[in-house]
């Protein structure tokens, strides 16, 4: 379970909250939209799920990110990647290799998995979707 509890960020140079005081339970398993119009903070709020704000955005976060009853506010997001991911509105954006088989890698390597296990998954999921001709 994700837990949100009184999340207020603030951008820099900035005196107005783009998140004001925000709780949020997600349980595990659910599928949540998060939908509102541009500049709403739709994409602030997920970037405080993975951790990517206020790291990279600079800013002030005040309140607490749970993970299962135990805060992850602090933690850095490459320590939250194996369990909370984010994709951007543009999803090609966040593409850094030059394959799908590089790709489905890429983010496994940043996680220190063996190359072994790696390869492995690689094939399975391009087995699994049916796209090992890409």
């Amino acid at each position: 379970m994700i837990e949100l509890r009184g999340i207020t960020f603030t951008p820099p140079d900035s005196s107005e909250h783009v998140l004001k005081d925000v709780d949020l339970t997600i349980e595990e398993g659910e599928l949540l939209l998060v939908s509102g119009p541009t500049g709403s903070g739709k994409s602030t709020l997920l970037g405080v799920l993975a951790g990517l704000v206020p790291r990279f955005s600079g800013g002030v976060l005040d309140g607490d990110v749970l993970l299962d009853g135990a805060s992850i506010v602090r933690t850095p997001p490459r320590e939250r990647a194996g369990i909370i991911g984010y994709v951007g509105q543009d999803p090609v954006a966040g593409f850094v290799t030059d394959t799908v088989e590089e790709e489905l890698a890429y983010g496994m390597e940043q996680l220190g998995l063996p190359p072994a296990t790696m390869r492995r998954r690689v094939e399975e999921t391009l087995d699994l979707l049916g796209i090992a001709e890409l």
